[in-house]
Formats: C-alpha cells, sequence, structure tokens
C-alpha cells in the first residue's frame, strides 16, 4: 500500500508519528482536543448517523449495547426492512438506558478504512472499529478494555472519567472471578466532535453522554513478547512433527495426574528445542515473518478490479489502497499472502512479483524477469483480480 505513515499522521496531528510509537503507544494516555479535530472528524465520513443507518441489514442483527445501570432488560437485536425501522429500534435501546454499540465497522468511510489497514501494516496485527451511539446521560460500566483505543468523537458530546492508575497490560482474556477494577484517581474529560482520546489497553474508564452522541473505537494490540515467542514455536512446530503430536502417550493422559511425568518431560524437551532454535536470528526472523504472512491473509478479502478490456503492454497499475502483503519463497513456490488469501506461485516468477510489490505504479511492460507480454498480462490480471492492483486513475 502506500505510505502508511502518512494515513496515520493526519488522525495523530499535533502529535508526531515518530512521538506517538516512540513515547506514547501502550505506555501512556494521549487526549488531544481542538487542533487536528477537522481533519480527525472527516474520519467519520460526512454524515456519520446516516452511513450507519443506511447500514441497517448489516448492523440490525448484530447491534450490542451497555448500560451503567439498567433497570430492564434491553431490546433483542433483529433484522429490519428500512432505515426508519433500525432508528426506532436504536432508539428503543437508549429509552431504556443502553448505549448501541455497532460492531465492525471499519468500511464506514474510505478515510477509517485507510486508516485502520495503515494501522495495520506498523504494527502487524489486525485492528478492529466499532461505534457507540448515546442518548444524553447514557453511561457505562465502570471497565478496561484488553486492546489499546483510539477514539474519535464524531457527533456530539462526551464526558471521560479515565483512571491515572498506570496499566498492567492484561491478557485477552479476563482473569477468573475479576470483578470491576478499581477506580480511585481519575481524571474527567470532555469532548467534542474530532476530538481524540488514546488509552492503553487495560486503562479503567467510564463515559457518560452529555447530547445525543456517537464515537468510534479503534482497538488494536501491538505485536506482544508472548506473540512473538508463539510465532517461533509456530515454526519450529512446521519443522518437527513431534512438537504435532499428541502431548502423552494416551489422549486421555492429560486428566491422569499419575500420567503426567511422561506430560512434564514432553514440555520440557519441547522448550529445549525451542531455546535452541532461538539462538538463530535468522530462524526468528523467518519465524516472523511466517506469522506476518498468516496475518495478513486472515484479514478481510480485497475487492477485485474489473477488467473490461483487455491489458496491453503501456497499461499503467497501481497498487489498490488497502494492498498489504507478505511473500514467502520456498525452493518451488512463491506464496503471496494478501488479505483474505495465499496465491501461489511459481518460484520462477519470485522477482517480478518483488518488483510488483516494491512498484506502487508501473507499465505492464516494466515487469522484470524475462517473461512474455503473455505472462505479464496474465500475472497482472491475477493480481488485478484479486484486489492487490488496479487500473492507474
Amino acid at each position: 500500500m502506500l505510505d502508511p505513515k502518512e494515513s496515520i499522521k493526519h488522525i495523530l496531528s499535533p502529535t508526531s508519528y515518530d512521538e506517538f510509537f516512540s513515547h506514547i503507544l501502550s505506555k501512556k494516555i494521549l487526549i488531544q482536543r481542538g487542533e487536528g479535530a477537522k481533519a480527525r472528524v472527516a474520519i467519520g465520513g460526512r454524515d456519520p448517523k446516516a452511513a450507519l443507518l443506511a447500514g441497517y441489514a448489516k448492523y440490525a442483527p448484530e447491534l450490542t449495547c451497555h448500560s451503567h445501570a439498567p433497570n430492564s432488560p434491553p431490546p433483542k437485536a433483529r433484522n429490519v426492512e428500512n432505515e426508519d425501522e433500525f432508528l426506532a429500534l436504536i432508539k428503543q435501546y437508549h429509552e431504556l438506558g443502553y448505549t448501541v454499540r455497532f460492531p465492525d465497522v471499519t468500511e464506514l468511510s474510505p478515510p477509517l478504512s485507510e486508516f485502520t489497514r495503515a494501522l495495520e501494516k506498523q504494527i502487524g496485527n489486525p485492528v478492529g472499529v466499532v461505534v457507540f451511539w448515546s442518548a444524553p446521560t447514557n453511561a457505562a460500566p465502570v471497565h478496561y478494555d484488553e486492546v489499546d483505543v483510539i477514539v474519535i468523537q464524531l457527533v456530539g458530546t462526551k464526558q471521560w472519567y479515565i483512571s491515572n492508575t498506570p496499566t498492567t497490560y492484561p491478557n485477552k482474556w479476563k482473569n477468573t472471578g475479576e470483578g470491576a477494577p478499581p477506580f480511585n484517581d481519575y481524571q474527567t474529560v470532555d469532548v467534542a466532535p474530532g476530538d481524540f482520546i488514546y488509552l492503553p489497553r487495560g486503562t479503567a474508564h467510564t463515559v457518560k453522554s452529555t447530547s445525543e452522541s456517537i464515537h468510534l473505537s479503534i482497538g488494536f494490540v501491538p505485536v506482544t513478547v508472548r506473540e512473538g515467542m508463539n510465532a517461533v514455536l509456530d515454526h519450529l512446530s512446521d519443522l518437527d512433527i513431534g512438537l504435532r503430536q499428541n502431548i502423552g502417550q494416551r489422549a486421555d493422559d492429560i486428566i491422569n495426574d499419575d500420567k503426567h511425568a511422561t506430560i512434564h518431560q514432553q514440555i520440557r524437551q519441547g522448550l529445549k528445542q525451542l531455546l535452541a532454535q532461538s539462538q538463530s536470528d535468522d530462524f526468528i526472523e523467518d519465524a516472523l515473518k511466517r506469522r506476518q504472512a498468516h496475518m495478513i491473509a486472515e484479514l478481510p478479502k480485497l475487492k477485485p478490479t474489473i477488467i473490461t478490456s483487455p491489458l496491453q503492454a503501456n497499461t499503467i497499475i497501481e497498487h489498490s489502497p488497502h494492498a498489504m502483503v507478505e511473500m514467502i519463497a520456498t525452493t518451488d513456490t512463491v506464496d503471496f499472502c494478501q488479505p483474505g488469501e495465499h496465491i501461489l506461485v511459481h518460484k520462477g516468477a519470485e522477482e517480478s512479483l518483488r518488483f510488483i510489490i516494491n512498484t506502487p505504479r508501473f507499465l505492464v511492460s516494466d515487469i522484470p524477469g524475462g517473461l512474455g507480454l503473455d505472462v505479464q498480462v496474465a500475472l497482472v490480471s491475477r493480481l488485478l483480480s484479486s484486489g492487490f492492483l488496479k487500473l492507474a486513475d
């Protein structure tokens, strides 16, 4: 894709990209109001409310909700026939004191899709986006999120109450019996359209609407040490059949304490192998590349480019705005990993594919590798149909 830093900078402004990634991300709270608000509010599109209602077929059956002190059960999410019926359903939630949560709104607007893909590229993990739509006085319970969160207020105003206690970086799963987090020392923050809040994962907070309000919540977790270690283990498991075999001598040994000595030895032996392989920087690099490839392939598919006329040698091609790739070359094939799929290509096309990856805009005939025009056209056609490439505007 095009330089992802540029897509991120205008949302972070006036904080610089380097300041955010070096000193703020996963370390401390950032609140930005006023300056840069006009650029940030545009991430929700021209009319976020209208866009959400227009998506009634997608969003209505998937709605969830929360309330600080519910007095009655919420309405049930359901299919609706039109925008008016969807708005009426949302109002039912609001009248009962519930804030409505819209899941998976990454495609709410082109700027939002561009920002989330840029962030995914930079942090090496998926980014999720939800929208919260509240009525005046709607409030949330005190809680923390297991993901880092960027909040951008789109419509109306809200009052945030944010703990000043440093995060302890919780795992994605809740601990057994865990209740509401402590909430004694906090700051109060009033936000208006375009205002920005960044909260490291684990930061306790609550929020109250002071008018009808719509805000974006962009959630993500940068690659952790644990994930890096898992990547090395996964790579070793690809190479060592022993790690893929059952633990114990029988499948039910795991529930028999007197059989655990063998299991303990298997685990210790696996860890010994893992430590030995981890002494190689090349092995770790390969593991991280493969992890990145798997992550990218699990993202939603790109939209294909429709070809309406035959490609020519002088046809101008460019990367799609959301293009993203990790390429893994083996002795026989090249695995071109892009969002939503693995494209396996003959090893002889490796030079051509590297050129395509590293060249945002080119002519079909520019593709190197000693390919004939028919093969150049076939390669470009495949990547147009996959959505990685598009015809230049």
